[in-house]
């Protein structure tokens, strides 16, 4: 007896530790990924959120600055001043007329700007005025005026034009990025000149917003990061930035918002850009984008707090789990080696001596069910005793039980019969018919079995072949021409025995088929039964095949085709072909 590589012992506490194990390892990644995975997607919902609040902050600086501007450019004031194309005269009516006006911000409170910037023109925006052809005719700072024409600038020319804008565009002046529309100023049907209005885009701004969501925000416009809400050093800020700037790709290409992750400073970023402007209208003016960006380290802390926990209590229910395993192996390796001593004795033929029962639970149960068994064994060596040596062999050969079922094969039946055999068998003695019938069934299994082929059954004077595999047709025809040719050999004292052979191939059920006492595994189908009835219509000397058959054999076989014959089951006639025997 082959002893066991490791005893029940180390398999017990191997066992019970490995499964401890696993179960700290599933439950530390599993929770580990579903929450995480929340995590995420709170963040990203979070990003989300912000991202429409900058839509609708958009939407509520252009009302309000669609609304502004059209009631600055309908000031009768203004446009007398306009009319005058003096500069000095629109600069001092946009500044005593218009300034009034501005004292308030679509997104930042009251209370969070200084009163003192109310104060200061550059502090309110930008707020320009231009006469027909785009030259600057009043401007609310106190910078110089340009003095080209800005009709270039996104949305002058469709108010010079006496259009009036669906959404608000991104300048550039000074230095500095505002949010501006620009309306048309009319003097009866006329169009005098237009006028531009707009509000800094500043970092108060973001930091106000940024309290607001719960986020970190920041403004990247001209290839650059304007102004953020997160302080960090400038390295790390110029790493976001790149982060940032690579995200504004896919944000260009795909059209809509886009996440990236980065690292950076030590720390995990996720970073949610999207665009200021329609992707289409910034591919040919100033490109602008929003920046929503979140600590992913400090937001998967929770995370990484659960997995250490779950360490610390899975190493504990490991060490209680190796304990208790230790003290389950002391009570079951006592009962199982004295199992272990009986079955060796049983194999050493010794049935005489049971195994004490040591426990009061299963392994009682298994002890006096394998002290039963013991009985039975020794019953039963001693009725082998009245058992042939053939009877035992077959049992050996055949200890394993074939289950019922089946599978499709393409195969190759062979079906032989011996022709008045009825007629010949009732005028001989039956020793001498069974003698007879076994040679002639012999010679022919000898020779199917040498061709490759299976003999499946023998019913009455008829032997059932199976071919498989490569060539199988060829096999079959090459077994049936060589059983004809010798007949007159093996059978020459019985010159009334001729036998008709009939082969037909195609795909058949091969399995196990009867009952549970008494199975038999044969091929059954509509092919075997045309094989059948091409041996019954076999003359006395005759191999008869079908056209499955022949069309696989090699040229120099000589085959001749016969009429049709009807088969019963099946409507039409099936062509046949004779096949002459080896010479």
């Amino acid at each position: 007896m082959k002893r066991p590589g490791r005893s029940i012992r180390w398999n017990l506490l191997a066992g019970i530790s490995g499964v401890v194990l696993l179960v700290v390892v599933v439950i530390t990644l599993g929770v580990s990924q579903v929450v995480e995975s929340r995590i995420r997607a709170d963040i990203v919902r979070r990003f989300e959120e912000t991202g429409r609040i900058f839509e609708r902050i958009q939407e509520i600086r252009f009302r309000l600055l669609y609304q502004t501007a059209i009631l600055m450019a309908d000031v009768p004031n203004l446009k007398g001043a306009v009319s005058t194309n003096d500069v000095p005269t629109v600069t001092v009516t946009v500044r005593n007329e218009l300034a009034p006006l501005l004292d308030f911000d679509p997104v930042l409170a009251d209370s969070v700007l200084a009163e003192a910037g109310f104060d200061h023109p550059d502090s309110l925006g930008i707020l320009l005025i231009l006469d027909r052809n785009g030259y600057v005719l009043g401007n609310l700072g106190s910078g110089a005026l340009p003095e080209h024409s800005l009709a270039d600038r996104p949305g002058v020319a469709e108010a010079l034009a006496g259009g009036y804008p669906d959404r608000i565009e991104l300048w550039e002046e000074g230095g500095r990025y505002f949010n501006v529309v620009t309306v048309p100023i009319w003097l009866g049907d006329s169009i005098m000149g237009s006028l531009s209005f707009g509000y800094p885009i500043r970092r108060l701004e973001a930091e106000q917003l940024a309290a607001d969501t719960g986020t970190e925000v920041g403004y990247y416009i001209g290839n650059r990061m304007w102004v953020d809400s997160y302080r960090l050093d400038a390295a790390a800020e110029e790493l976001l930035a790149r982060a940032a700037h690579e995200a504004t790709f896919d944000v260009t290409a795909t059209g809509a918002a886009a996440l990236k992750e980065t690292h950076v400073a030590g720390t995990d970023w996720i970073l949610y850009v999207t665009p200021m402007l329609p992707v289409e209208t910034m591919r040919s003016s100033l490109a602008g984008y929003y920046v929503v960006v979140g600590s992913l380290t400090q937001a998967l802390q929770p995370v990484r707090d659960l997995q250490r926990f779950t360490l610390w209590f899975g190493l504990i229910a490991l060490l209680v789990a190796v304990g208790l395993a230790v003290a389950l192996t002391n009570r079951i390796t006592k009962p199982v080696g004295l199992l272990l001593e009986g079955i060796r004795r049983m194999e050493a033929g010794e049935y005489d001596r049971e195994v004490p029962v040591v426990t009061n639970d299963e392994l009682r149960l298994l002890t006096e069910t394998f002290n039963r068994l013991v009985v039975t064994v020794r019953e039963r060596v001693e009725m082998l005793k009245f058992v042939s040596a053939a009877t035992l062999d077959a049992i050996t050969r055949n200890a394993t039980s074939v289950e019922k079922g089946g599978t499709r094969k393409r195969v190759t039946v062979f079906f032989s019969d011996v022709r008045g055999f009825t007629r010949w068998s009732e005028q001989r003695d039956p020793e001498a018919v069974i003698a007879m019938l076994n040679q002639c069934l012999r010679f022919q299994a000898d020779i199917v079995a040498d061709c490759g082929g299976d003999v499946d059954k023998f019913v009455g004077d008829e032997l059932v072949a199976v071919f498989e595999g490569e060539e199988a047709e060829s096999r079959a025809v090459h077994a049936a021409r060589r059983i004809m040719a010798s007949m007159h050999t093996v059978m020459g004292h019985e010159p009334d025995i001729r036998i008709g052979i009939g082969l037909h191939a195609g795909e058949v059920v091969m399995g196990a088929v009867g009952s549970a006492d008494r199975m038999d595994y044969t091929v059954i189908g509509n092919h075997v039964n045309i094989g059948a009835r091409l041996c019954s219509a076999a003359a006395p000397g005759q191999i008869l095949a079908s056209v499955a058959v022949v069309e696989r054999l090699e040229r120099r076989i000589p085959v001749k085709p016969l009429e049709p014959i009807l088969v019963k089951g099946i409507a039409d006639p099936i062509p046949i072909f004779s096949i002459e025997p080896e010479s």
